[in-house]
Protein backbone atom coordinates (compact mmCIF):
# COMPACT_ATOMS: atom_id res chain seq x y z
CA UNK A 1 0.00 0.00 0.00
CA UNK A 2 1.04 3.51 -0.30
CA UNK A 3 0.05 4.30 2.79
CA UNK A 4 2.55 1.83 4.40
CA UNK A 5 5.44 3.10 2.10
CA UNK A 6 5.45 6.34 4.00
CA UNK A 7 7.37 4.60 7.08
CA UNK A 8 9.65 2.27 4.84
CA UNK A 9 10.73 5.71 2.72
CA UNK A 10 12.09 7.07 6.12
CA UNK A 11 14.42 4.16 6.44
CA UNK A 12 15.72 4.75 3.20
CA UNK A 13 15.91 8.46 3.44
CA UNK A 14 17.59 7.95 6.76
CA UNK A 15 19.67 4.86 6.02
CA UNK A 16 21.06 6.48 2.60
CA UNK A 17 21.32 9.83 4.10
CA UNK A 18 22.70 10.14 7.27
CA UNK A 19 24.60 7.37 7.54
CA UNK A 20 27.24 10.08 5.33
CA UNK A 21 25.68 13.11 7.06
CA UNK A 22 29.15 14.60 7.97
CA UNK A 23 30.60 14.29 4.30
CA UNK A 24 27.32 15.86 3.57
CA UNK A 25 28.10 18.19 5.67
CA UNK A 26 31.72 19.19 4.45
CA UNK A 27 30.45 18.78 0.61
CA UNK A 28 26.92 20.15 0.06
CA UNK A 29 25.25 19.57 -3.33
CA UNK A 30 23.27 22.34 -4.96
CA UNK A 31 19.36 21.96 -4.85
CA UNK A 32 17.71 20.49 -7.61
CA UNK A 33 15.80 23.22 -10.56
CA UNK A 34 12.57 24.03 -8.59
CA UNK A 35 13.78 22.58 -5.52
CA UNK A 36 13.53 24.64 -2.44
CA UNK A 37 16.87 25.26 -1.25
CA UNK A 38 19.09 24.76 1.85
CA UNK A 39 16.71 25.08 5.20
CA UNK A 40 13.53 26.30 5.48
CA UNK A 41 13.61 27.13 9.16
CA UNK A 42 13.35 30.45 9.98
CA UNK A 43 13.23 30.42 13.58
CA UNK A 44 14.69 27.79 15.44
CA UNK A 45 18.23 26.25 16.12
CA UNK A 46 19.50 23.10 15.42
CA UNK A 47 19.25 20.50 18.09
CA UNK A 48 22.11 17.54 16.93
CA UNK A 49 23.61 16.67 13.52
CA UNK A 50 23.06 12.96 12.54
CA UNK A 51 19.75 12.91 11.47
CA UNK A 52 16.16 12.82 13.91
CA UNK A 53 12.69 11.91 13.39
CA UNK A 54 10.11 11.55 15.75
CA UNK A 55 11.19 14.33 18.52
CA UNK A 56 9.40 13.52 21.74
CA UNK A 57 10.06 15.97 24.96
CA UNK A 58 9.36 14.35 28.52
CA UNK A 59 10.03 17.03 31.77
CA UNK A 60 11.47 14.85 34.77
CA UNK A 61 8.67 15.01 37.37
CA UNK A 62 9.08 12.28 39.73
CA UNK A 63 12.60 11.28 39.63
CA UNK A 64 13.77 13.24 42.77
CA UNK A 65 16.44 15.80 42.72
CA UNK A 66 16.54 15.36 38.76
CA UNK A 67 13.18 16.65 38.50
CA UNK A 68 12.99 19.55 36.29
CA UNK A 69 15.52 17.97 33.90
CA UNK A 70 13.91 17.95 30.27
CA UNK A 71 14.89 15.00 28.11
CA UNK A 72 14.37 14.70 24.38
CA UNK A 73 14.11 11.36 22.11
CA UNK A 74 14.60 11.05 18.65
CA UNK A 75 15.76 7.97 16.18
CA UNK A 76 18.15 8.15 13.94
CA UNK A 77 20.40 5.82 11.71
CA UNK A 78 24.25 5.00 11.99
CA UNK A 79 26.08 2.34 10.56
CA UNK A 80 22.96 0.59 8.80
CA UNK A 81 21.19 0.48 12.02
CA UNK A 82 18.10 2.47 13.53
CA UNK A 83 18.54 3.45 17.38
CA UNK A 84 17.56 6.44 19.61
CA UNK A 85 19.66 9.22 20.73
CA UNK A 86 19.04 11.02 24.17
CA UNK A 87 19.44 14.72 25.03
CA UNK A 88 19.14 16.74 27.93
CA UNK A 89 18.63 19.98 28.89
CA UNK A 90 18.79 21.27 32.38
CA UNK A 91 18.20 24.76 31.21
CA UNK A 92 14.67 24.43 30.54
CA UNK A 93 15.20 23.92 27.04
CA UNK A 94 17.88 26.92 25.83
CA UNK A 95 20.72 23.87 25.06
CA UNK A 96 20.55 20.44 25.01
CA UNK A 97 23.51 17.98 25.27
CA UNK A 98 23.73 13.93 24.50
CA UNK A 99 23.47 11.75 27.30
CA UNK A 100 22.65 8.30 25.95
CA UNK A 101 21.71 6.00 22.91
CA UNK A 102 19.49 3.22 22.75
CA UNK A 103 20.77 0.63 20.35
CA UNK A 104 18.29 -2.40 20.15
CA UNK A 105 19.86 -5.35 17.80
CA UNK A 106 15.93 -5.68 16.28
CA UNK A 107 16.77 -2.65 14.96
CA UNK A 108 20.24 -3.41 13.48
CA UNK A 109 21.47 -4.49 10.28
CA UNK A 110 19.21 -2.38 8.02
CA UNK A 111 16.19 -3.58 9.93
CA UNK A 112 15.31 -0.24 10.89
CA UNK A 113 13.54 1.36 13.58
CA UNK A 114 11.24 4.30 13.26
CA UNK A 115 8.30 5.80 15.24
CA UNK A 116 9.11 5.96 18.59
CA UNK A 117 8.21 7.50 22.26
CA UNK A 118 9.51 8.59 25.71
CA UNK A 119 7.61 8.27 28.80
CA UNK A 120 8.02 9.33 32.29
CA UNK A 121 5.85 6.61 34.94
CA UNK A 122 3.58 8.99 36.89
CA UNK A 123 3.08 6.32 39.38
CA UNK A 124 4.92 2.95 40.03
CA UNK A 125 3.69 -0.08 38.00
CA UNK A 126 4.52 -3.42 39.07
CA UNK A 127 8.63 -3.44 39.89
CA UNK A 128 9.03 0.14 38.34
CA UNK A 129 8.75 3.32 40.83
CA UNK A 130 7.38 6.69 39.81
CA UNK A 131 10.15 8.38 37.56
CA UNK A 132 11.15 5.20 35.79
CA UNK A 133 11.53 6.33 32.09
CA UNK A 134 9.69 4.07 29.02
CA UNK A 135 10.83 4.93 25.54
CA UNK A 136 9.20 2.80 22.70
CA UNK A 137 9.94 2.47 19.12
CA UNK A 138 8.73 0.43 16.45
CA UNK A 139 11.79 -2.27 15.19
CA UNK A 140 12.21 -3.94 12.00
CA UNK A 141 10.54 -1.24 9.79
CA UNK A 142 12.52 -2.73 6.92
CA UNK A 143 12.29 -1.20 3.23
CA UNK A 144 10.22 -4.14 1.66
CA UNK A 145 6.42 -4.05 3.43
CA UNK A 146 5.88 -7.62 2.00
CA UNK A 147 8.85 -9.16 4.16
CA UNK A 148 8.72 -6.51 6.64
CA UNK A 149 8.49 -7.91 10.52
CA UNK A 150 8.20 -4.97 12.86
CA UNK A 151 7.73 -5.27 16.24
CA UNK A 152 7.18 -2.34 18.97
CA UNK A 153 9.60 -2.72 21.62
CA UNK A 154 10.03 -1.34 25.16
CA UNK A 155 13.13 -0.24 26.96
CA UNK A 156 13.36 0.86 30.55
CA UNK A 157 15.45 3.10 32.09
CA UNK A 158 16.10 3.81 35.81
CA UNK A 159 18.84 6.49 36.05
CA UNK A 160 16.79 9.18 34.41
CA UNK A 161 17.54 8.26 30.83
CA UNK A 162 21.57 7.32 31.43
CA UNK A 163 21.47 3.98 30.75
CA UNK A 164 18.58 1.54 29.22
CA UNK A 165 17.66 -1.83 29.04
CA UNK A 166 15.58 -3.59 27.23
CA UNK A 167 12.09 -4.41 28.93
CA UNK A 168 9.38 -6.11 26.50
CA UNK A 169 7.82 -6.68 23.34
CA UNK A 170 4.55 -4.80 23.30
CA UNK A 171 3.23 -6.72 19.99
CA UNK A 172 4.82 -8.58 17.39
CA UNK A 173 2.95 -8.10 14.02
CA UNK A 174 2.76 -11.16 11.13
CA UNK A 175 4.99 -10.78 8.11
CA UNK A 176 3.76 -7.90 6.00
CA UNK A 177 1.55 -5.57 8.07
CA UNK A 178 3.36 -2.87 10.27
CA UNK A 179 2.96 -1.52 13.88
CA UNK A 180 3.75 2.16 14.34
CA UNK A 181 3.99 5.03 16.87
CA UNK A 182 3.61 3.43 20.43
CA UNK A 183 1.77 5.92 23.13
CA UNK A 184 1.51 5.27 26.74
CA UNK A 185 -0.12 5.99 29.69
CA UNK A 186 -1.41 5.02 33.20
CA UNK A 187 -5.02 3.98 33.64
CA UNK A 188 -7.07 4.95 36.99
CA UNK A 189 -6.77 1.69 37.63
CA UNK A 190 -3.14 1.57 37.73
CA UNK A 191 -2.22 -0.38 34.42
CA UNK A 192 0.61 0.54 32.47
CA UNK A 193 -1.32 1.39 28.68
CA UNK A 194 -0.18 1.19 25.28
CA UNK A 195 -1.59 2.76 22.20
CA UNK A 196 -0.62 2.01 18.91
CA UNK A 197 -1.37 2.10 15.27
CA UNK A 198 -2.31 -1.31 13.44
CA UNK A 199 -2.39 -2.18 9.97
CA UNK A 200 -2.77 -5.89 9.97
CA UNK A 201 -6.70 -6.05 9.93
CA UNK A 202 -7.82 -6.68 6.99
CA UNK A 203 -10.84 -5.30 7.35
CA UNK A 204 -9.47 -1.48 7.70
CA UNK A 205 -6.05 -0.05 6.23
CA UNK A 206 -5.06 1.22 9.56
CA UNK A 207 -6.57 1.37 12.90
CA UNK A 208 -5.99 2.43 16.64
CA UNK A 209 -5.69 -0.37 19.39
CA UNK A 210 -4.72 -0.38 22.56
CA UNK A 211 -2.93 -2.95 25.02
CA UNK A 212 -2.49 -2.88 28.81
CA UNK A 213 -0.05 -4.47 31.19
CA UNK A 214 -0.06 -4.71 35.08
CA UNK A 215 4.17 -5.04 34.74
CA UNK A 216 5.03 -3.32 32.22
CA UNK A 217 6.46 -6.90 30.48
CA UNK A 218 3.28 -8.68 29.51
CA UNK A 219 0.67 -7.19 27.98
CA UNK A 220 -2.98 -8.12 27.13
CA UNK A 221 -6.43 -7.34 26.59
CA UNK A 222 -6.22 -6.13 22.61
CA UNK A 223 -8.78 -3.57 22.40
CA UNK A 224 -10.03 -1.30 19.30
CA UNK A 225 -9.62 2.33 19.94
CA UNK A 226 -10.11 4.20 16.76
CA UNK A 227 -11.53 2.25 13.49
CA UNK A 228 -14.05 3.26 10.57
CA UNK A 229 -16.05 1.83 8.44
CA UNK A 230 -14.04 2.84 5.07
CA UNK A 231 -11.38 0.64 4.69
CA UNK A 232 -8.91 3.71 3.37
CA UNK A 233 -9.74 5.78 6.13
CA UNK A 234 -6.86 5.95 8.71
CA UNK A 235 -6.84 6.86 12.45
CA UNK A 236 -3.26 6.74 13.48
CA UNK A 237 -0.12 8.66 15.48
CA UNK A 238 -2.12 9.15 19.20
CA UNK A 239 -1.00 11.79 21.80
CA UNK A 240 -2.17 11.06 25.42
CA UNK A 241 -2.46 13.36 28.08
CA UNK A 242 -4.18 13.04 31.95
CA UNK A 243 -5.43 16.40 33.27
CA UNK A 244 -5.55 17.39 36.96
CA UNK A 245 -9.29 16.40 37.32
CA UNK A 246 -8.45 12.67 35.96
CA UNK A 247 -9.80 13.32 32.63
CA UNK A 248 -7.63 11.90 30.08
CA UNK A 249 -8.15 13.35 26.58
CA UNK A 250 -6.30 11.55 23.06
CA UNK A 251 -5.67 13.56 20.12
CA UNK A 252 -4.53 11.60 17.05
CA UNK A 253 -5.17 12.03 12.78
CA UNK A 254 -7.89 10.65 10.81
CA UNK A 255 -6.58 10.10 7.02
CA UNK A 256 -8.37 9.97 3.95
CA UNK A 257 -11.75 10.92 5.47
CA UNK A 258 -11.91 14.62 3.95
CA UNK A 259 -12.21 15.36 0.12
CA UNK A 260 -10.59 18.77 1.06
CA UNK A 261 -8.34 18.61 4.13
CA UNK A 262 -6.22 15.15 4.04
CA UNK A 263 -5.19 13.94 7.47
CA UNK A 264 -7.14 16.07 10.06
CA UNK A 265 -6.56 15.93 13.44
CA UNK A 266 -9.42 14.79 16.12
CA UNK A 267 -9.55 14.54 19.97
CA UNK A 268 -11.93 12.59 22.19
CA UNK A 269 -11.80 12.05 26.08
CA UNK A 270 -11.35 9.19 28.48
CA UNK A 271 -12.38 9.12 31.80
CA UNK A 272 -10.36 6.43 33.48
CA UNK A 273 -7.83 6.21 30.26
CA UNK A 274 -8.79 2.42 29.06
CA UNK A 275 -12.22 3.27 28.35
CA UNK A 276 -12.71 5.59 24.72
CA UNK A 277 -15.84 4.89 24.04
CA UNK A 278 -17.35 3.61 20.72
CA UNK A 279 -14.26 2.76 18.22
CA UNK A 280 -16.51 3.54 15.29
CA UNK A 281 -17.00 7.15 16.92
CA UNK A 282 -14.25 9.24 15.41
CA UNK A 283 -14.48 12.07 17.85
CA UNK A 284 -14.23 15.56 17.67
CA UNK A 285 -11.96 17.21 14.98
CA UNK A 286 -10.02 20.10 15.96
CA UNK A 287 -10.47 23.68 14.21
CA UNK A 288 -8.97 27.03 15.27
CA UNK A 289 -11.62 29.77 16.12
CA UNK A 290 -10.76 31.31 13.13
CA UNK A 291 -10.91 27.97 10.71
CA UNK A 292 -7.46 26.64 11.09
CA UNK A 293 -7.50 22.85 10.06
CA UNK A 294 -4.39 21.22 11.37
CA UNK A 295 -3.50 18.15 9.45
CA UNK A 296 -1.33 15.51 10.27
CA UNK A 297 1.13 13.96 12.76
CA UNK A 298 -0.60 15.36 16.18
CA UNK A 299 1.16 15.47 19.17
CA UNK A 300 -0.39 17.29 22.58
CA UNK A 301 1.32 18.59 25.80
CA UNK A 302 -0.29 19.72 28.99
CA UNK A 303 0.55 23.49 30.38
CA UNK A 304 -0.19 25.40 33.34
CA UNK A 305 -3.21 27.96 32.89
CA UNK A 306 -6.15 30.12 34.97
CA UNK A 307 -8.34 27.00 34.01
CA UNK A 308 -7.78 24.50 37.30
CA UNK A 309 -6.83 21.92 34.61
CA UNK A 310 -4.55 23.57 32.88
CA UNK A 311 -4.04 23.94 28.93
CA UNK A 312 -3.38 21.65 25.52
CA UNK A 313 -0.93 22.88 23.35
CA UNK A 314 -1.11 21.34 20.05
CA UNK A 315 1.85 20.67 17.18
CA UNK A 316 1.39 19.27 14.44
CA UNK A 317 2.39 19.15 10.48
CA UNK A 318 0.68 21.20 8.33
CA UNK A 319 -2.08 24.15 8.87
CA UNK A 320 -4.97 24.51 6.12
CA UNK A 321 -7.95 26.96 5.60
CA UNK A 322 -11.69 26.38 6.73
CA UNK A 323 -12.43 25.41 3.08
CA UNK A 324 -9.21 24.39 2.19
CA UNK A 325 -6.06 26.10 1.09
CA UNK A 326 -2.64 26.66 2.78
CA UNK A 327 -3.31 29.14 6.08
CA UNK A 328 -0.80 31.50 6.23
CA UNK A 329 -0.02 29.91 9.60
CA UNK A 330 1.39 27.00 7.64
CA UNK A 331 4.49 25.98 9.26
CA UNK A 332 4.81 28.52 11.69
CA UNK A 333 2.03 27.90 14.48
CA UNK A 334 0.51 26.02 17.28
CA UNK A 335 -2.46 25.54 19.09
CA UNK A 336 -3.51 26.29 22.49
CA UNK A 337 -6.95 25.18 24.11
CA UNK A 338 -7.20 27.26 27.19
CA UNK A 339 -10.54 24.49 28.31
CA UNK A 340 -9.36 21.36 27.71
CA UNK A 341 -12.18 19.26 29.11
CA UNK A 342 -13.35 20.78 26.68
CA UNK A 343 -12.12 18.63 23.21
CA UNK A 344 -14.76 20.81 20.86
CA UNK A 345 -12.45 24.11 21.68
CA UNK A 346 -11.86 26.71 21.47
CA UNK A 347 -8.81 26.17 19.51
CA UNK A 348 -6.52 29.30 19.15
CA UNK A 349 -3.53 29.57 16.48
CA UNK A 350 -0.39 31.18 18.40
CA UNK A 351 3.60 31.68 16.71
CA UNK A 352 5.55 28.32 16.86
CA UNK A 353 8.87 28.39 18.60
CA UNK A 354 10.39 27.08 15.16
CA UNK A 355 9.22 28.17 11.87
CA UNK A 356 9.28 26.13 8.62
CA UNK A 357 8.79 28.74 5.73
CA UNK A 358 8.05 25.82 3.28
CA UNK A 359 5.65 23.01 4.43
CA UNK A 360 3.49 21.03 1.62
CA UNK A 361 4.30 17.42 3.55
CA UNK A 362 6.81 15.32 3.24
CA UNK A 363 8.69 12.31 5.32
CA UNK A 364 10.47 15.05 7.12
CA UNK A 365 9.57 18.88 7.15
CA UNK A 366 7.49 19.10 10.78
CA UNK A 367 6.93 16.09 10.64
CA UNK A 368 5.47 14.43 14.13
CA UNK A 369 6.61 17.76 16.01
CA UNK A 370 6.57 18.05 19.92
CA UNK A 371 6.10 20.30 22.94
CA UNK A 372 6.52 20.72 26.41
CA UNK A 373 5.93 23.89 28.45
CA UNK A 374 8.61 25.69 30.24
CA UNK A 375 8.92 25.52 34.23
CA UNK A 376 6.51 28.81 34.56
CA UNK A 377 4.11 27.44 32.12
CA UNK A 378 4.62 30.48 30.27
CA UNK A 379 6.56 29.60 27.46
CA UNK A 380 6.71 26.54 25.47
CA UNK A 381 9.78 24.48 23.94
CA UNK A 382 9.42 23.13 20.76
CA UNK A 383 11.05 20.56 18.55
CA UNK A 384 10.52 19.74 14.80
CA UNK A 385 12.36 18.49 11.83
CA UNK A 386 13.25 19.56 7.80
CA UNK A 387 15.95 18.89 5.93
CA UNK A 388 18.50 20.87 6.97
CA UNK A 389 20.66 21.62 3.41
CA UNK A 390 18.97 20.24 0.40
CA UNK A 391 15.47 18.44 -0.27
CA UNK A 392 16.97 14.23 0.34
CA UNK A 393 19.40 14.85 2.56
CA UNK A 394 19.61 14.55 5.91
CA UNK A 395 16.75 15.64 8.22
CA UNK A 396 17.49 16.82 11.60
CA UNK A 397 16.04 18.33 14.49
CA UNK A 398 15.60 21.92 15.54
CA UNK A 399 14.20 23.46 18.49
CA UNK A 400 13.36 26.46 20.18
CA UNK A 401 11.54 28.20 23.38
CA UNK A 402 8.64 30.75 22.77
CA UNK A 403 5.79 32.36 25.15
CA UNK A 404 2.60 30.51 24.92
CA UNK A 405 0.56 33.67 25.11
CA UNK A 406 2.84 35.59 22.47
CA UNK A 407 0.57 36.78 20.28
CA UNK A 408 -2.21 36.19 17.50
CA UNK A 409 -1.31 34.21 14.59
CA UNK A 410 -2.45 34.76 11.05
CA UNK A 411 -5.84 34.01 9.92
CA UNK A 412 -6.53 33.92 6.31
CA UNK A 413 -5.98 31.25 4.44
CA UNK A 414 -4.53 31.12 1.03
CA UNK A 415 -6.13 29.81 -2.76
CA UNK A 416 -3.16 27.05 -2.99
CA UNK A 417 -5.27 23.69 -3.07
CA UNK A 418 -3.88 21.59 -0.21
CA UNK A 419 -0.72 18.85 -1.67
CA UNK A 420 -2.34 15.29 0.38
CA UNK A 421 0.62 14.34 2.52
CA UNK A 422 3.52 11.81 0.82
CA UNK A 423 1.90 8.44 1.63
CA UNK A 424 -1.26 9.68 2.64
Amino acid sequence: MVVRRIRASLVVLFSAAWVAAGAQHAALSAPAPGDVGAQDVEKGELLRVGGSSYPRLVRLEHSGEANGRVLASMTTYRDNAGFAVIHESRDDGKTFQPLAEIHDPAGGNTKGMCCSTLYELPQQVGDMPAGTLLWAGTAGVGDDAEERQSSIRVWRSDDHGTTWSHLSDIVQAPVGPGVWEPEFTVSEQGDLVAFYSDDGDPKHDQKLVQVRSSDGRNWTGLKETVKNDEFTVRPGMSGVRKLPNGTYVMVYEVCNDDPVHTCTVWIRNSSDGWDWGDPYDLGTEIVSESGGQPLGTPTVALAPGPNPNGRLLLAYQMLAGDNGGWAPGNGKTVMVNDTPEDPGGPWREVPAPVEISYNRGSVCRNFSPTLLPTADGKSMIHVTTDFEHYIGGPCEAFYGVGPIDGGSAATQSETRPVDPRIGR
